[in-house]
């Protein structure tokens, strides 16, 4: 006796299924991922202006913050402001070379204008083009 197979012989749709569970997890993952991340660093509140600078490839980002010792921050990376010089030409060696010709200053608006000015100078020796980061001002 011959057994007959009782399948059809395409499968219907309830094959499928399986399948876009797993479409839809790759998809949501990526996209919630970032949310979970925790972000390192220290918060700056930032000067308002309604100037915009155009998009930058490749930055130095340096953060001033508040307080009475001043933390400065190098692309992440906590430094005293004596070792500025020192990092951002390591940052150029080993990172990008050349092409890094940028830096971004991100200063708290409880830095003294004369800190800014400092660092600024400090970084234009150094034949880098140097920009203050701005928060945009809210049209009300």
């Amino acid at each position: 006796m011959k057994l007959q197979l009782t399948l059809p012989a395409k499968p219907g749709f309830l094959h499928t299924l399986p399948a876009l569970d797993v479409i839809a997890l790759v998809l949501v993952f990526p996209l919630l991922g970032p949310s979970f991340v925790q972000q390192t660093g220290i918060e700056v509140k930032l000067h308002e202006s309604t100037w915009r600078y155009e998009q930058m490839e490749n930055p130095i980002v340096i953060t001033l913050g508040a307080g009475q010792n001043r933390p400065l921050w190098v692309n992440k990376k906590r430094i005293p402001i004596a070792k500025l010089e020192e990092e951002v030409k390591r940052l150029r060696n080993e990172e990008g070379g050349k092409s890094i010709t940028t830096a971004v200053l991100k200063s708290d608006v409880s830095v003294p204008s004369g800190v800014e000015k400092e660092i600024i100078d400090r970084i234009k020796t150094m034949g880098l083009n140097c920009g203050l980061l701005y928060k945009p001002v809210v049209n009300k």
